[in-house]
C-alpha cells in the first residue's frame, strides 16, 4: 500500500478487509495482492479505514466459494426475545435493517457514500430511508439513530 501512495497518507484495513484478504488464494502471488488492493485503494474514499465496500464487486467472494457465518447464537438469542414479545417480522426486520445502517454510517464516520456501498445500496437510498424515517417523526429506532 505504501508503495501505491509513496508520498500520501496510507489508509488502515478494518478487520474485516483484513479478514478477507488473508485467506484469499492469490493465484499469481505478489502481484495479484497487489492488483486486489490497488482496486480497493481506488475505491477508497476519505480519511477512514479501507472497509469491505471498497472491495470492487469483481474481487467479492461468490456465494458459491462457501457460507459465511455471520448469524450466530446472539443475533437467534435477539430474534428469539423479539418474537416471544409479540413483535411481527416486519417489525424484526425494519430494526435489523435500522441496526445495519446505524452501524455501517457510524463505522464509515457518518460518511453516506461509502456507508451505502459497504451496504448494497445508493447513498440516495440511504438519504430517502433517513428522511422517511424524520417524516414519520421516529429518527431514532431501537436506540440506534438512522
Amino acid at each position: 500500500m505504501r508503495q501505491l501512495r509513496p508520498d500520501g497518507e496510507v489508509p488502515e484495513l478494518d478487520d474485516a478487509v483484513r479478514e478477507y484478504l488473508l485467506p484469499r488464494a492469490y493465484p499469481g502471488n505478489v502481484r495479484d495482492l497487489r492488483h486486489v488492493v490497488a482496486r480497493m485503494m481506488s475505491r477508497h474514499v476519505g480519511p477512514g479505514p479501507i472497509t469491505v465496500g471498497d472491495i470492487p464487486e469483481e474481487d467479492r467472494p461468490s456465494a458459491d466459494s462457501g457460507p459465511i457465518e455471520w448469524c450466530d447464537a446472539s443475533f437467534d438469542h435477539s430474534i428469539g426475545r423479539a418474537l416471544a414479545q409479540g413483535v411481527p417480522l416486519k417489525e424484526i426486520g425494519r430494526a435489523a435493517e435500522d441496526a445495519a445502517v446505524h452501524l455501517a454510517v457510524g463505522s464509515e464516520g457518518g460518511n453516506l457514500q461509502r456507508a451505502a456501498r459497504r451496504l448494497g445500496v445508493t447513498d440516495r437510498a440511504l438519504q430517502l430511508r433517513r428522511a422517511a424515517r424524520l417524516k414519520r417523526g421516529n429518527g431514532r429506532a431501537n436506540g440506534h439513530a438512522t
